[in-house]
């Protein structure tokens, strides 16, 4: 395949996880997933779909050289899986050298996992910078400024209910059940968040009882609370967007690191 050939197939397939039946958190993650192996491919003219086997083997490996989790290059696998079976072809994923490696894979990346690394305030200033004004921008927005500033676990994040995150002059007052936070304004418009968790709420019409951040549907439609597991599904599609490198990025950075850190926020 050349070049030109290769850039016209590429544009063709970019799109095809993004109707997919699946929960919807699920289908956004698996559609990003799926985008980038597609470039990957026409970046060496070669077939995304059907995609050989040992291409898979080599895109998976780039993927573990980057130091993903585990977690991440399964994802990965599962994506290029779902996008075949949609399209009525076999999945490479399950041949044997795909196997074989992945178990190889899996398990180096799990020995070889670096501790998780702190987010800066300069990279999380790049993530919010890159997302537009859709709901699930403004929510994911709210969530990594929230997170990031308060220093919060994931856990602590998805338990928030719309009562609980108050205005408190510039910025918010935070009531967990054993402790109230204070989370300060940001020195930018588009890192402060107070400013982020209103443009949520008025955007998405929340109520004033129950959850803060709940799931978006490809039509807009709020669902239910959030997950840990799609926060940070969310992290790291928003870290790999603003084209971070995604070493030992996780939920968890954004509660680990300086305090002072996040005064430069």
């Amino acid at each position: 395949m050349n070049r030109n050939e290769a850039v016209k197939r590429s544009a063709e397939l970019q799109g095809l996880l993004d109707a997919a039946e699946l929960p919807d958190n699920t289908r956004r993650v698996y559609a990003a997933q799926w985008r980038q192996f597609v470039a990957w491919c026409a970046a060496r003219c070669s077939l995304a779909l059907p995609a050989r086997p040992r291409l898979v083997v080599l895109y998976l490996v780039s993927l573990a050289r980057e130091g993903l989790a585990p977690s991440t290059l399964k994802t990965a696998r599962q994506a290029i899986a779902k996008a075949h079976e949609l399209c009525g072809h076999a999945t490479p994923t399950g041949a044997p050298i795909v196997e074989a490696w992945w178990r190889r894979l899996a398990a180096g990346a799990a020995h070889d996992r670096r501790q998780t690394a702190p987010l800066t305030a300069e990279q999380v200033r790049r993530m919010v910078a890159s997302m537009g004004d859709d709901l699930a921008d403004l929510r994911d927005r709210a969530l990594l400024l929230v997170g990031y500033a308060g220093r919060l676990r994931r856990a602590d994040l998805v338990r928030l209910d719309v009562a609980h995150v108050l205005v408190a002059g510039d910025g918010l007052e935070v009531h967990l059940p054993e402790r109230r936070i204070l989370v300060p304004p940001g020195r930018h418009p588009i890192t402060c968040p107070r400013r982020a968790v209103q443009s949520w709420r008025d955007a998405a019409a929340l109520p004033a009882s129950g959850p803060l951040f709940v799931a978006i549907n490809r039509w807009g439609q709020l669902g239910g609370r959030l997950s840990d597991r799609a926060v940070g599904l969310i992290v790291q599609m928003r870290a790999r967007e603003a084209g971070l490198s995604m070493k030992a990025i996780s939920a968890d950075s954004l509660h680990v690191g300086s305090p002072d850190e996040r005064r430069l926020l």
